[in-house]
């Protein structure tokens, strides 16, 4: 299967996700954020300017982490010139200050922060409550380094309510996980072995009750996908955790 790439014609080098570690902390009345940059300085001028940019929409606030050779972290990372009313995404920036000023040399863009509340295993899939969906109950979105799965927030409690109700899960994820895995075929990605579209096949590979026999025919891959999500949904019993919900419900 022949996969298409985007080929970097600037030169300019991608930070990689692991290089980079940000924890947003809501507890406060203006949320702040911490940050762990383990940038590979041996391709990166010393002298470098390094910033971390925090945005939503058409809002952004910028802070200077020194230089490459000596970092430094500003005194106060409290997000108070943002747009707080949807989800905040980070960029760093790697700057040159000599010889072409202002240049962007290596950059991330679309980091999503863990929230101090999530568990520090690796996870495949990012919970996140989000405005402006109107009546839309859910949706996915693949703008981030990991797929999001977004809750429209009129809903009260939602992302905890799928993360612990049974009734919210056994509706919800089948159909979310069939939808990244769709994502990936469609983007001609079985190969891709990083990022986070190696983590789901990997995933998807490990509970597939067979292998795939050939990734360029289309039947095969449905008939693949759907038999990976029903042996998650088997896997996490789905189903009968909803009908208890139901029932239990009822009865009370």
């Amino acid at each position: 299967m022949q996969i298409s790439r985007q080929i970097n014609h600037t030169g300019r080098r991608h930070i990689k996700r692991s290089e980079v570690q940000i924890e947003l902390i809501e507890t406060k009345d203006v949320p702040e954020f911490r940050v762990n940059l383990r940038l590979d300085t041996s391709r990166l001028p010393a002298n470098a300017n390094v910033y971390v940019e925090a945005y939503h929409r058409n809002t952004s606030q910028r802070f200077d982490f020194g230089t490459v050779s000596t970092p430094s972290y500003p005194d106060s990372l409290k997000l108070d010139q943002l747009d707080l009313t949807g989800p905040t995404l980070f960029r760093v920036k790697v700057v040159d200050n000599t010889e072409q000023v202002g240049k962007l040399i290596a950059s991330a863009e679309g980091l999503s922060p863990r929230s101090e509340d999530e568990s520090q295993n690796e996870s495949l899939m990012i919970f996140r409550s989000s405005p402006g969906m109107g009546n839309l109950t859910w949706k996915m979105a693949f703008d981030s380094e990991k797929p999001v799965l977004c809750i429209n927030n009129r809903i009260p409690e939602a992302k905890s309510l799928l993360l612990h109700n049974p009734m919210f899960q056994g509706l919800i994820l089948p159909a979310a996980f069939r939808e990244v895995l769709l994502k990936i075929y469609i983007d001609e990605a079985f190969d891709d072995e990083e990022g986070w579209t190696g983590d789901w096949l990997s995933f998807a590979r490990k509970i597939a009750p067979q292998e795939l026999a050939d990734e360029t025919d289309q039947e095969l891959v449905l008939d693949w996908i759907n038999d990976v999500v029903a042996e998650f949904s088997n896997k996490h019993h789905l189903c009968r955790n909803l009908i208890l919900k139901m029932e239990d419900q009822s009865h009370g």
